[in-house]
């Protein structure tokens, strides 16, 4: 099979870029445990990517496979979202856990980096594309950045299955996060090589 190759996009990936990880968090164990309703996940999930797409890609922290089979949004150092803008999809997340979800929430704060670093909060592949590692070829891409630049990379991953790749790219676990009935969370971090 012919490598793939994974490339910057800009705004005419957008849309490819957020499709892409819409299909590849629909089974994320911690997004559906916000959003367990399939209607309510699309709704969020969607103001989610273009709030996150609108941030990276500008940044140039966007890639994508260039057949569109998977995507990643990195935050480059100086660059975040503004979350007021998030506000209404977090207030979707069921009743019951949204003080749960809270107190994640200022884990993750808490486990960022403090210095300058590159952040990964989504990374995914068109599930019919698992296996041929994409995922990998989108790490590598970024990270090489990240390592010329001499910066620590950080994500927080909610799929216990995907935490083997990311040790095998050289991040590390810095705790695991679980408040009430919520799927437990690993915080990352990686420093420069």
């Amino acid at each position: 099979m012919t490598q793939k190759k994974i490339i910057p996009a800009d705004n005419t990936w957008k849309e490819a870029a957020k499709s892409v990880l819409i299909m590849a968090f629909s089974a994320d164990p911690w997004i559906r445990w916000w959003w367990p309703e399939p209607q309510v996940y699309l709704k969020n999930m969607t103001l989610f990517m273009n709030e996150y797409l609108s941030v990276s890609i500008p940044a140039k922290g966007t890639y994508v496979v260039e057949d569109g089979s998977g995507a990643s949004v990195w935050f480059p150092p100086g660059f975040s979202i503004e979350n007021e803008v998030l506000v209404p999809a977090i207030l979707e997340i069921p009743e019951s856990r949204k003080d749960h979800a809270f107190k994640m929430f200022k884990q993750f704060d808490q486990c960022h980096p403090k210095e300058d670093h590159w952040y990964l909060p989504w990374i995914g592949v068109d599930p019919i594309y698992h296996g041929q590692g994409l995922g990998s070829l989108m790490l590598k891409e970024v990270l090489r950045i990240a390592d010329e630049e001499g910066k620590i990379a950080h994500l927080e991953s909610s799929n216990p299955l995907n935490i083997s790749l990311y040790k095998r790219h050289g991040f590390e676990t810095i705790v695991r996060i679980q408040e009430g009935d919520s799927p437990p969370i690993h915080p990352m971090t990686r420093e420069p090589k």
